[in-house]
């Protein structure tokens, strides 16, 4: 939890001075709001093999760029599924995430229409609920993600997210090693705003 509190603390901190230099020199910011939706290959439980299931759902998010190439984002999502490990046992998991993109060049593609590879960074909190939680139901616990994606411009204002891929880490125990690694695959609408 204390490595929770200061990563939120170093990412509030960089993304505020971050901004504060962009008012003093006068650029202008801009950013974007997107909905994605989410296919979550998760392995849940610790005893043996991998105990791999799929959740789907979906994650709202938005971010600031402080100059062409960084930006700060924030994204909520939730992910679900009712019948884990083909069983009737049910697992949602929330997610409160902060972290920076970064969007990498792109020497091969040039013009409007051109192709917009980033990378990511997400740090923040996770939220387990249902009977495949285990010792982790209702409780909360440290989450990352760090990975990429492709978003195709279709004009100044709207992109379509053809594919994000992230490592998404949790941390909610579960008698063994108290970490979770999934995999996190997404597609969505992207709304650029401009200031």
């Amino acid at each position: 939890m204390r490595l929770l509190v200061l990563a939120c603390i170093w990412l509030f901190g960089t993304t505020a001075a971050a901004w504060a230099q962009a008012v003093a020199t006068g650029e202008s910011h801009s950013g974007d709001a997107g909905v994605t939706y989410h296919w979550v290959h998760t392995n849940a439980p610790p005893d043996g093999g991998c105990g791999c299931f799929p959740l789907n759902g979906g994650g709202i998010s938005a971010s600031w760029n402080f100059g062409p190439r960084l930006a700060a984002v924030a994204e909520f999502s939730v992910d679900h599924t009712s019948n884990a490990l083909s069983s009737s046992r049910s697992l949602t998991l929330t997610s409160y995430l902060g972290g920076a993109r970064y969007r990498l060049p792109q020497p091969w593609m040039h013009g409007e229409h051109a192709l917009r590879p980033f990378a990511q960074v997400l740090v923040g909190a996770a939220h387990a609920g249902g009977g495949m939680a285990g010792v982790a139901d209702g409780t909360s616990a440290f989450a990352g993600r760090l990975g990429g994606g492709v978003d195709l411009p279709l004009n100044s204002g709207i992109a379509v997210r053809l594919i994000q891929a992230d490592y998404y880490m949790t941390s909610f125990k579960n008698s063994a090693d108290d970490r979770q690694n999934n995999v996190l695959l997404g597609a969505g609408i992207i709304l650029h705003w401009f200031r």
